[in-house]
């Protein structure tokens, strides 16, 4: 048991007498940096609060049962929609809320079991335990954020864990092993917006936060990449290890008392590792801090940095007690060391029944399992002895009068907002070029839109159009705020992280965000106002001007606040256009211009009352018309009749006038000019409604991970078969050693040959260099590993290698079989990259089958190809989970089984040459084990294999062949056999303790580690290598290498494929293709969006304009619900844009540099797995619509026909855009661009004959809207036979002593319209209906006879699709192939 602490300790030692004192403390500088750090974040700049210790006692996590959950198809998300997912619903979120599940009980698993143990201010806890053991929930539990149901007496300084979460929640933090930050900050501006939210407020506008900034990035070795981007998985920034840093160093600027880290040294080399180690020591003894931590492959010295070490065995506790102790005890129990492990290691075996070993005769020896481990450990006096320590503890605190930091954030409410607003004004410069796009648009389109209804008449014709253009200028600013989703959605991870930080609440960010959108609004409709309103020539007063703008800017911002607040509510970026394009459906087709509102029907006619978009039209109506005069001129009836006895044919009119007044038109529609400030203030409540909705949202509901995910089984496992661990689904998992499978064949016989070289070989990228001057080989049949500091280009060096997404400029000589590397080089050779990127719907064999299909050599049959599946599975012990989704991150896999699915997926391509990119980063010491032990596996079957590793165990390092050992300014320090790289050393000056890690050692001789570029140990060693007999034998062994090849031909492969792919365009479509329609089966959310928002939209459209009849009126209301379909546009193309890109990245990234499939095969299977959908929601829209508004059944076939014409147009445009721009944000704004202007130019809203002349000479023409709407109008109305409403009927009194007959029907004749009354006399009004037949309607928009009628429409639009089709392919080829930059410009 270790000694009571009682206060801050001396750098690097400690008075708990148990720890052996760490060596090479940090320095004096750093020292003083975190002093300074921790006196600046206590609120009156000294130690003045109670120090916080952690005690739990007999502590238990429970989780609901079900480890293994079958696949939810779409099929099953479309009938859990009748109730299932509601019931569901409420038994998650609520009955498991009020009835919590209780260890032991049938329904419940449990995930840790019965734990106890303390830790004091100023101890370090390391966890330890195999993947699977509880450590992360451990972890999440001890920091009081654990979301499932936790038993048992855990307490944060004698106070129990409910009360403290209440009112001291601050004070825990846990850092979770992934790295989630908004890649366009800089680490600077990440670092600061950290500082500015922990430290007291008095430090706001001072330089102290500069100052810490600077520290911390000293501290943790960021200094170099300060006014670097963070950058992400698919945004460029810093490097891996680097952000793990940035992630580090958000929870030491938090300041918190108990902090809890979760593997934080992933991606860090054994060097920078052991440095955070004492960094973390430091803050401990300095600040008296509390702090657990999981270290996976801790070496000895980084080991030794901790007092106190709980191990974990499948959830049991089986040791707690002094770091120093540990060891001892489970030797005196009789396990056995072996010679080479560090004690974690050998702590971590001994959980492992399969590799640990017992003394005959001794206790361990009856040890069979994880309760056995258990028992024994709470029989022993370590046990006692803790549970005595937790109580002489807790009596102590409970006697302590030092008050506790009470904050749940550091700053206020408003303070919080104030940076967060800062932040927000960042992450718009970061993203300017999105925001300039988004202004060119918005200036291309007002020029475009003002020009189209340049000065508009002030007469009845232009009444129509000028009511279209007020509500196209709403539309087209709402449609620009649609690529906001985007954001919205992407950093909604970052910011419930930070919450869980204590940095700023999420409701704060969102109130920031909706803020910083005001003046980006304001300027947005500045620009577009200037130029769209004096070009359309609306009423030139000041007055009308100001209140325009106004009611557009106030209008814009609910759009904005309605879409973000659905990004705070739903959990996929596909629920968020789901959701975005319902609502989109509903503002615009009860805005008031499709549908007045006095002809709304009680249905669904109370929507317009909710429709900030319906207050905003009637505002913008009422504004231009009030004050307006309407001229009929060529619009009297009749035309050429008796002054006094004519009228206006107008909404508004009275018989005799051949005038209308504004105010006359605008109440016609149900508009009331006393409404106009009283809507403005509608509209600011309902955004502030929207804005209240996203704070609750924000606040409440989260979507991060939370503890791993089930296992998702397309079968049903084989309960015969060994199951599998019942914790997949809360901790990361991986299996027990198995006996290696020798069943691989080898690639190639020829063993020990040299496979690749490489000579002096220089990278450059950009204007930075690299690599310099390395020099190696790989042989078949060996296991070559490349070794250097975080940063120094081993990953450069191996896609340099292989070719693989390989970005810079190689110099030198690289050879492979002794013959330059040319096409088919790269379809020889597998790299399982870093990043562990899979079809998350595919199972494991399916991935596998997948890439061996496509990527083994013609000449094996399919029967041998998916024969060698088999093979790769058993060796890498995947057979069980075979049929599992790999899932997002790997889903329920977990690391490990995830990596030896990036590896097996290489592996079944038969390749000649392996690179393996941090195979074992993330893993703990037996999962890198067993990674090293299979690719060592495979090495001897033939295969040449090269890997980079960051924290190799002296184990593992004695488990490779050779080492390439490179500095951190990326020069070659040693090139040789792993056994004779000590003896280099050594001859050099440096040699290494007794019982040192050789890979440690080497690191640390050369002078990794956080402060690595800020010494010239590395550029020394460069320079013994440059002049020793080793390098000048390396390269006379590569030389003598090469003249022993052959001379002349190609690169012996094996193989000799004709193409630059094994497969065949149409296999690879074929398999393409299959597996994207089996993703969207399996993955619901896309394909659910598009058929949700068709539904809902066809039900609206088709019962707001039920039954249509034939009058005038009617034959518009029939053109409007055709024209409502342009308006599925925005929502279901966004959703096409996602998915293709994200699609690409995948192929850009993984799966095409890797040759399985080329761009042709990627852009065929993208289109031909949308057909599908696409005839489904087309039959459903069709139904669902048509049927209800009481269309002409015989045109039914022809519509039909053109709408699946246009789902097809409309998922070509989307592929044709975003194939077009470089990233999300440009691609949405450049659709809104597209979409408007073939809005404006279709001769529908703006009939051909009011267009422009310069317009509609040809952009007209060029709108594939015009021929769509246009065939389709012709066939809903063409055929009609008018019979006007008397609404419609159009009034006026004939002279004395005639009838309507003798004084109108010689006009009526002329017009074609229908005089209802021609007996009519003696003051009795002439009714006229100016309509008989469907084909004038046409007239009044060129459709009468135009394009070769309906069927020349569709097949003109047909010629548009198909061109569309044409820009896919060449714009894919252009920007991801050629890597033209077209849109790049900004």
């Amino acid at each position: 048991m270790a000694d009571e602490k009682t206060g801050p300790t001396t750098i690097g030692t400690s008075d708990v007498d148990s720890r052996t004192s760490p060596p090479n403390p940090i320095s004096n500088n750093e020292a003083e940096s975190i002093k300074l750090l921790l006196n600046n974040q206590s609120p009156n700049g000294s130690h003045d609060l109670k120090q916080i210790g952690v005690s739990f006692r007999d502590l238990s996590v429970v989780a609901p049962s079900g480890t293994e959950v079958p696949v939810k198809t779409l099929g099953r998300a479309i009938l859990n929609t009748f109730g299932p997912d509601q019931i569901q619903f409420v038994k998650t979120h609520l009955l498991n809320y009020w009835r919590p599940q209780q260890p032991g009980s049938s329904s419940a698993r449990t995930i840790l079991n019965g734990l106890s143990g303390i830790v004091k201010p100023g101890e370090m806890l390391l966890v330890l335990g195999s993947p699977g053991s509880g450590c992360s929930s451990f972890l999440r539990t001890i920091a009081n954020q654990s979301p499932l149901a936790v038993h048992g007496d855990l307490r944060f300084a004698g106070i129990p864990a409910d009360v403290f979460k209440k009112s001291h929640s601050r004070e825990t933090i846990y850092l979770p092993e992934e790295d989630k930050h908004i890649a366009s900050l800089t680490v600077r501006q990440t670092i600061t917006f950290a500082l500015r939210s922990s430290l007291p407020s008095r430090f706001g506008g001072t330089s102290t936060v500069s100052n810490l900034v600077e520290a911390i990035a000293k501290l943790l070795g960021l200094g170099h990449a300060l006014e670097t981007p963070v950058g992400g998985a698919f945004s460029p920034g810093v490097s891996g290890g680097e952000r793990k840093r940035v992630s580090i160093a958000e929870v030491f600027a938090a300041g918190s008392s108990v902090q809890s880290f979760d593997n934080s040294t992933r991606g860090l080399d054994s060097s920078t590792a052991l440095d955070f180690a004492k960094a973390l020591r430091a803050f401990t003894d300095i600040g008296n801090k509390t702090t657990i931590a999981t270290l996976y492959q801790a070496g000895e010295e980084l080991y030794s940095q901790f007092d106190k070490v709980i191990l974990l065995d499948k959830g049991h506790q089986v040791f707690f007690g002094s770091t120093s102790q540990a060891r001892s005890y489970f030797e005196d129990m009789g396990f056995h060391h072996v010679e080479g492990q560090t004690t974690a290691e050998f702590l971590v075996n001994v959980t492992d029944p399969n590799t640990r070993t017992a003394k005959p005769g001794s206790v361990a020896e009856g040890i069979k399992s994880p309760e056995d481990l258990a028992s024994a450990f709470k029989a022993s006096q370590h046990y006692k002895s803790i549970l005595s320590e937790i109580e002489a503890y807790n009596q102590e605190q409970a006697g302590s009068a030092t008050p506790l930091p009470s904050d749940k954030y550091r700053l206020s409410y408003p303070a919080q907002v104030r940076e967060c607003l800062r932040r927000e004004f960042h992450l718009v410069l970061g993203q300017r070029r999105v925001y300039y796009v988004k202004w060119l648009t918005t200036v291309i389109l007002c020029l475009l839109c003002g020009s189209a209804y340049f000065d508009i008449d002030n007469t009845a014709q232009g009444a129509f159009t000028r009511g279209g253009i007020l509500y196209f200028s709403l539309i087209i600013n709402g449609w620009l705020q649609f690529p906001e989703l985007f954001d919205a959605h992407t950093n909604r991870p970052v910011v419930e992280r930070q919450a869980q930080l204590h940095l700023t609440r999420p409701s704060a960010v969102a109130v920031a965000r909706f803020l910083i959108d005001l003046p980006l609004i304001a300027f947005q409709h500045a620009i577009f106002i200037i130029a769209f309103y004096f070009l359309a020539r609306l009423q030139l007063e000041a007055g009308k001007f100001f209140f325009f703008y106004l009611t557009l800017f106030v209008s814009t911002v609910c759009f904005s606040n309605l879409l973000r607040m659905f990004a705070s509510y739903v959990g996929t970026l596909d629920d968020c256009f789901r959701y975005g394009g319902f609502s989109c459906t509903v503002l615009l087709l009860f805005a008031g211009f499709l549908i007045p509102p006095v002809d709304m029907t009680p249905a669904f006619g109370w929507l317009h009352h909710i429709n900030p978009m319906y207050y905003g039209y009637e505002n913008l109506f009422v504004n231009e018309f009030e004050g307006l005069s309407l001229t009929c001129q060529d619009n009297i009836v009749p035309l050429d009749g008796v002054s006094g006895h004519q009228t206006c044919a107008i909404r508004g009119a009275l018989p005799g006038d051949t005038s209308v007044s504004g105010r006359q038109y605008f109440e016609t529609f149900g508009f009331d000019s006393s409404h106009k400030w009283r809507n403005i203030g509608i509209m600011i409540a309902i955004a502030i409604a929207y804005l209240l909705a996203a704070v609750v949202g924000s606040e409440t509901r989260r979507f991060a991970p939370q503890g791993g995910a089930p296992l998702i089984f397309t079968k049903r496992p084989d309960k015969t078969t060994k199951p599998s661990d019942n914790k997949d689904d809360v901790e990361k998992t991986a299996p027990a050693l198995q006996d290696l499978n020798p069943g691989i064949s080898a690639p190639s016989n020829k063993l020990g040959e040299l496979a690749l070289t490489w000579k002096n070989i220089n990278v450059n990228i950009g204007e930075a260099e690299i690599l310099k001057g390395i020099s190696g080989y790989v042989r078949r049949g060996e296991l070559t590993a490349l070794c250097g500091a975080s940063g120094a280009g081993k990953t450069t060096l191996l896609t340099a290698l292989s070719q693989t997404n390989f970005a810079g400029v190689l110099q030198g000589e690289v050879l492979v079989d002794g013959r330059t590397p040319d096409e088919n080089y790269r379809k020889a050779i597998g790299f399982a990259q870093q990043m562990d990127l899979h079809d998350g719907t595919a199972t494991v064999r399916e991935a596998l089958e997948f890439s061996a299909l496509l990527r083994q050599p013609s000449h094996y049959s399919r029967r041998e190809k998916l024969a060698y599946v088999d093979k790769v599975l058993e060796t890498l012990d995947l057979v069980d989970v075979q049929h599992v989704l790999i899932g997002e991150d790997g889903g329920g896999l977990g690391v490990e089984r995830l990596k030896r699915v990036t590896i097996a997926v290489e592996l079944v391509a038969r390749p000649q040459i392996l690179f393996a990119d941090e195979p074992t980063s993330g893993l703990d010491s037996q999962g890198a084990a067993r990674i090293i032990h299979f690719l060592k596996h495979v090495a001897r079957q033939g295969q040449a294999v090269v890997v980079t590793v960051h924290q190799p165990s002296a184990l593992l390092f004695s488990q490779f062949d050779n080492l390439l050992a490179l500095s951190s300014e990326g020069r070659q320090l040693y090139f040789g056999r792993v056994a004779d790289a000590l003896p280099y050393f050594a001859r050099h000056g440096a040699v290494s303790p007794p019982g040192a890690n050789p890979a440690e050692f080497i690191l640390e001789t050369v002078g990794a580690g956080i402060n690595a570029r800020n010494n010239d140990k590395g550029a020394t060693w460069a320079s013994n290598w440059s002049a020793s007999p080793e390098l000048a034998a390396l390269l006379a062994e590569i030389d003598d290498g090469v003249k022993r090849r052959p001379s002349g031909g190609e690169v012996t492969t094996g193989f000799r494929p004709k193409t630059s792919y094994n497969a065949t365009v149409l296999e690879q479509t074929w398999l393409l293709t299959k597996r994207m329609l089996l993703g969207q089966w399996r993955n619901p959310p896309y394909m659910y969006s598009k058929i949700w928002v068709h539904v809902i939209s066809a039900i609206l459209v088709g019962f707001t304009f039920f039954k249509i009849g034939t009058s005038p009126q009617d034959l518009q209301n029939r053109s409007f619900s055709v024209f409502f379909i342009l308006f599925l546009c925005n929502a279901i193309v966004n959703v096409i844009l996602a998915r293709y890109f994200f699609a690409s990245l995948y192929w850009l990234i993984r799966e095409g540099p890797s040759h399985a499939y080329g761009w042709v095969a990627f852009v065929t299977s993208t289109i031909l797995s949308e057909i599908p959908g696409a005839i489904l929601v087309t039959v459903l829209y069709f139904v669902l619509w048509y049927f209800p508004s009481g269309l002409p059944l015989e045109e039914g076939g022809y519509i039909f026909l053109f709408l699946l014409t246009y789902e097809i147009f409309q998922l070509l445009l989307g592929l044709f855009m975003m194939a077009l721009s470089p990233d999300l944000g440009v691609a949405g704004n450049v659709l809104v661009f597209i979409v408007c202007t073939l809005n404006w130019f279709n001769g529908i809203i703006v009939p051909f004959h009011q267009l422009q002349v310069f317009w509609r000479s040809w952009l007209y023409y060029l709108s594939p809207f015009t021929y769509l709407l246009g065939g389709m109008i012709i066939a809903v109305t063409g055929p009609v036979s008018v019979q006007c409403n008397a609404s419609d009927l159009v009034e006026f009194i004939p002279p004395a002593n005639e009838t309507c007959a003798s004084y109108a029907g010689e006009w009526a004749l002329e017009a074609a319209a229908q005089l209802l009354n021609p007996e009519a006399s003696g003051g009795a009004a002439c009714q006229v209906c100016m309509l008989t037949s469907g084909s004038q309607y046409l007239d009044l928009f060129n459709l009468n006879g135009a394009f070769g009628g309906k069927w020349g429409c569709w097949a003109i639009f047909l010629l548009f699709t198909f061109s569309n089709l044409a820009l896919v392919y060449l714009f894919t080829w252009a920007t991801r192939v050629k890597g033209w930059r077209l849109l790049y410009f900004i």
